[in-house]
């Protein structure tokens, strides 16, 4: 009965997602797509069938539940820290740090609830910010639910493991889905998973049999438990490892480009152990072929797949620090999607006015995309009109155009290859004088940043010398993003360093800058800036000496006659 009633509603959910993402893509392939392969099947089946689990039954199985979420955060952490100088480390220490918390939590299991719940209700809140467009979050709210996930954890630790297992459950269907989910979506699936497994299970089921009941549970018995607990946990691991090294499928390059890249890594010493790749773009980039885990490195021999697990290491970074500098044939692809993006802007400017739809602008550039020739999309449009300008990553586009400003942050792609770019129009085809100073402030900004554009600056000084202008000019608190990241085979791309502002800047590499001011209604400042939100971004291919401006619009657009 649980099982169905849960597939029932998981149906529905994704029967409600679907119509909203599809707007979105409008039939285009967002990103670099993958191709789907027999582990992909069973790997998402497996999945698939464990966040069913969780969000049905995870609290009747406490050591389950909670060792699915300790056991998750124990491989994420390691797996960062140290795939890339060897798999086994890396799986050892997930190993070790898990069976410490199981240990934990098998004594004192109360301590371990207040540390697990205290994330699920800041990350509910930090999720509805970001899912709903904005980057507003307020530490002191997510101090506050951190404090509180934890107390009660502490003091009602069965009510506890329902949260964490109903929030697992939502982060893995997030994770999963092929759409971008709207938050009432995933907010939706964790309270009703939440609300079924504190009020439906018990009336249902006998107690949870775990760690938490019964209270008089031996020494010895919790220490048998333990061991059970660890054996699975060990036995999870090495099943995900021989089932990722004997699915994953290994492809020779399949392009001239392919083929000089994985030559020379390989001279590098860089895939002279057996790794997998983890991306659909690293593959496309190493491959030729958007697969999204496939094997590389070693011997390219059977062995490899026996040696992996014991010998193996990531090949990520040095791929990484390879695919941030562009080749000239990925340079002009970005080229042609930047020529691309850049028409689109005159195509969708004269349909903005009082009364239009931002659905409508949005259909535009779409056709605008297709009559140019761009193959996919970088990213679903951003079309925010009004109060929406003050989400950057508002992607409704379900509002008629009233005031205010309409910010249109937008991309397609070419054979894989993104653009970016942001204009901002006022809807009215005149500039007011707050929105004429707040965009001039943004190109003062941009300017700031430019003016440091080249080969071997900090991308941190860039972002210093534009968030400056910014301070100076009164609206420091209303920049909530960061400047801007690099772009390639994914519209956010990697950076020589694996991170996104912490790089240093090197020929070759196509960065974005994007500097961007946000005022929401009530803000201190001049009741002429609420609701105005505004953004100017654009492409920039980095050389020795400075850098090439991809995209091409004027980043003020020229005032329109009122319709």
């Amino acid at each position: 009965m649980v099982p169905a009633r849960a597939a029932v509603v998981g149906a529905v959910l994704a029967a409600a997602a679907w119509p909203a993402a599809a707007a979105q893509t409008d039939g285009w392939v967002v990103g670099a797509g993958a191709e789907p392969t027999a582990l992909d099947l069973v790997g998402r089946t497996v999945a698939v069938l464990w966040t069913v689990f969780l969000l049905a039954m995870g609290r009747r199985f406490d050591r389950i539940a909670v060792g699915s979420f300790l056991l998750g955060l124990c491989t994420a952490a390691c797996w960062g820290l140290l795939a890339d100088v060897s798999y086994a480390l890396a799986l050892g220490a997930a190993f070790a740090a898990y069976a410490v918390g199981m240990l934990f939590y098998a004594f004192v299991p109360r301590l371990v609830m207040a540390a697990s719940c205290a994330w699920p209700p800041a990350a509910l809140y930090v999720a509805g910010v970001v899912m709903t467009g904005s980057f507003a979050v307020q530490r002191w709210w997510v101090v506050v639910l951190l404090v509180s996930g934890a107390a009660v954890g502490a003091v009602f630790p069965r009510f506890g493991v329902a949260l964490l297992s109903a929030a697992t459950g939502t982060l893995l269907l997030t994770l999963l889905s092929p759409w971008e989910l709207p938050f009432w979506v995933v907010a939706a699936v964790g309270l009703a998973s939440l609300a079924w497994q504190a009020v439906g299970i018990p009336i249902a089921f006998p107690p949870p049999l775990g760690f938490l009941a019964p209270a008089d549970l031996s020494l010895q018995a919790r220490r048998r438990r333990w061991l059970e607990a660890s054996r699975a946990g060990l036995t999870v691991l090495l099943a995900a490892a021989v089932l990722g090294s004997s699915l994953a499928p290994r492809s020779e390059p399949e392009t001239p480009e392919a083929r000089a890249r994985m030559e020379a890594l390989t001279k590098s010493g860089a895939l002279d152990r057996p790794g997998l790749l983890l991306s659909p773009e690293d593959s496309r980039y190493l491959v030729g072929r958007p697969l999204r885990v496939s094997l590389v490195g070693g011997s390219g021999t059977p062995w490899d797949r026996l040696a992996i697990v014991f010998l193996g290491r990531s090949p990520s970074r040095p791929v990484h620090r390879l695919r941030a500098v562009k080749e000239p044939a990925e340079i002009e692809r970005m080229r042609r999607a930047a020529a691309i993006t850049s028409r689109a802007f005159a195509t969708a400017a004269p349909l903005i006015r009082p009364g239009a739809e931002e659905a409508e602008v949005e259909r535009a550039i779409l056709d605008s995309y297709r009559r140019d020739g761009a193959t996919g999309l970088a990213f679903p449009c951003i079309v925010g009109s009004g109060a929406n300008a003050t989400f950057p990553h508002y992607m409704a586009n379900d509002t008629v155009m009233k005031e205010g400003f309409v910010v249109l942050d937008i991309g397609c792609s070419v054979d894989g290859y993104a653009s970016d770019m942001t204009r901002t129009f006022p809807v009215s085809g005149r500039y007011t004088p707050a929105q004429r100073k707040l965009l001039e402030l943004l190109v003062k900004a941009g300017d700031a940043a430019r003016a440091k554009l080249k080969a071997g600056v900090a991308y941190a000084d860039l972002e210093s010398a534009a968030r400056d202008v910014i301070r100076k000019g009164g609206f420091g608190p209303y920049f909530t993003h960061g400047l801007g990241h690099p772009v390639g085979l994914d519209v956010h791309d990697v950076s020589p360093e694996g991170g996104v502002g912490g790089f240093q800047v090197l020929a070759g590499m196509v960065i974005t800058i994007e500097p961007g001011v946000y005022v929401p209604a009530g803000a201190p400042v001049d009741r002429a800036y609420w609701n105005l939100g505004a953004r100017i971004e654009d492409s920039y291919l980095v050389t020795e000496r400075g850098y090439e401006e991809l995209t091409d619009y004027p980043k003020i657009p020229p005032e329109r006659a009122a319709p």
